[in-house]
C-alpha cells in the first residue's frame, strides 16, 4: 500500500487549483467550468479523506502537505481538462493499488 501514495498526492496536488477556485467564483463562471470544479473538489475531498483514513494523524499530515507543496510548485499553469484528467488517473491508480 505504501508505493501508492505518491498518487494520493498527485490527486490532492493536481485537484487543488479547482477545488480553491470554487470560493472566488464569479457569476459568469461557465456551466462546463462549474462541472470541472465540482469533480476537482471531489476528488480533493475524498483523497484527503483517504490520507487519514488507515494512516495516523501524522502521516496524513504528510500526505496532505506533500499534496499541497505539489499544488503550490504547479500553480495554475496546466489547464483545468488535464489536471482534471491527471488527478483523476492518480486516484484512480491509489485506489486500485489499494483494493487490490
Amino acid at each position: 500500500m505504501g508505493s501508492f501514495l505518491p498518487f494520493l498526492c498527485i490527486a490532492i496536488g493536481f485537484s487543488w487549483a479547482d477545488c480553491a477556485s470554487v470560493f472566488t467564483v464569479n457569476p459568469e463562471t461557465s456551466r462546463a467550468r462549474l462541472a470541472l470544479m465540482t469533480a476537482s473538489t471531489s476528488i480533493f475531498l475524498c483523497a484527503i479523506g483517504l490520507s487519514f483514513a488507515n494512516h495516523s494523524l501524522a502521516a496524513g499530515s504528510a500526505l496532505v502537505a506533500c499534496g499541497l507543496a505539489i499544488a503550490l510548485t504547479l500553480g495554475r499553469n496546466p489547464s483545468s481538462p488535464v489536471a482534471l484528467l491527471i488527478s483523476t488517473v492518480g486516484f484512480a491508480v491509489y485506489l486500485h493499488g489499494v483494493i487490490d
